[in-house]
């Protein structure tokens, strides 16, 4: 049997459909959704109890907020991709989003984009042995989209210890599986593209591997008469002229995250070559709605 439940956490809905009877189910149910709970509570910026929160709520104050071996190990991967990103994915851009209306109209003036740019800089956040400090009144930092995945992979090595075999956890656009269907079928994962239809939908096999997409060729922002992703600069406060989004397959879905998130950061044609150069399955929609990549439709 194949039961399937959906759950609520980090804002969205999220599906985890397993290989169990149904009294086990219920019970890896369960769960998964108190470790995806204990994940967003401890570390969501929408949660005012969380880690991120009461950093932000401290920045300007001198004091630091302590972190656990759990925390420590997040805030150092967030490092990382900051630095391979040369500085691009930096958690501190939060603040510039309030820049921009729902549809992506700029609604800030050039001086008010100005007076935010300089509260950004995840190399201004101090790490010590007393925790996590941002210097600067008015910072902030949202670590959401390396939390899902996180969070995915902690259920996914989770039900592995309980013997799972054969699962499916979906949460937004990111998503982990375990062995493929119990009948020995494929576990299918749905791309949408521009290409026909606005339904259209290339399938792509995802078994025992991670999925994430970042970004979304539906919600550009058009800017001076050009479409662009929702990813905004450091720099400026302006949006990257990137690929609208990138979808990355890997052998844990916070891989993927990091590969996609880097990748949509990046000018087109840098991006193509970056994920080329990595070898992992991927697609990227570009700005004039292309598709490219090894799992682009053919």
């Amino acid at each position: 049997m194949m039961p399937r439940k959906r759950l609520h956490c980090f804002g969205s809905s999220c599906q985890l459909t397993v290989s169990a009877t149904p009294g086990e189910a219920a019970r890896l149910f369960d769960l998964a959704l108190t470790e995806l709970s204990r994940i967003e509570a401890k570390f969501s910026v929408y949660d005012a109890g969380s880690v991120i929160s009461r950093v932000n709520q401290a920045a300007g104050t001198g004091s630091s907020t302590e972190l656990d071996s759990e925390a420590r190990s997040l805030f150092d991967f967030v490092a990382a991709l900051w630095k391979e990103s040369n500085h691009l994915f930096d958690p501190t851009t939060r603040l510039l989003q309030d820049c921009y209306d729902d549809n992506g109209r700029l609604k800030a003036t050039e001086q008010q984009i100005k007076a935010m740019v300089s509260l950004v800089g995840w190399n201004k956040l101090q790490l010590d042995s007393d925790g996590a400090y941002l210097p600067e009144k008015g910072m902030l930092i949202d670590l959401n989209s390396c939390i899902r995945p996180y969070a995915l992979d902690t259920v996914r090595k989770r039900l592995v210890k309980e013997g799972v075999e054969h699962a499916l956890l979906e949460l937004d656009h990111d998503a982990v599986t375990i062995g493929k269907q119990a009948d020995g079928a494929n576990w299918l994962l749905g791309l949408r593209h521009p290409h026909g239809r606005r339904t259209a939908i290339n399938r792509v096999k995802l078994n025992n591997r991670g999925f994430a997409m970042r970004g979304d060729f539906e919600r550009r922002i058009t800017f001076d008469g050009e479409s662009f992703g929702r990813g905004l600069s450091p720099v400026d406060g302006f949006p990257v002229p990137g690929m609208l989004s990138v979808s990355v397959i890997a052998d844990t879905c916070l891989n993927a995250c990091s590969a996609a998130s880097i990748a949509r950061l990046k000018t087109e044609q840098a991006a193509v070559n970056w994920l080329d150069r990595l070898g992992l399955p991927w697609m990227a929609i570009d700005r004039q709605l292309k598709c490219h990549g090894p799992l682009a439709p053919k």
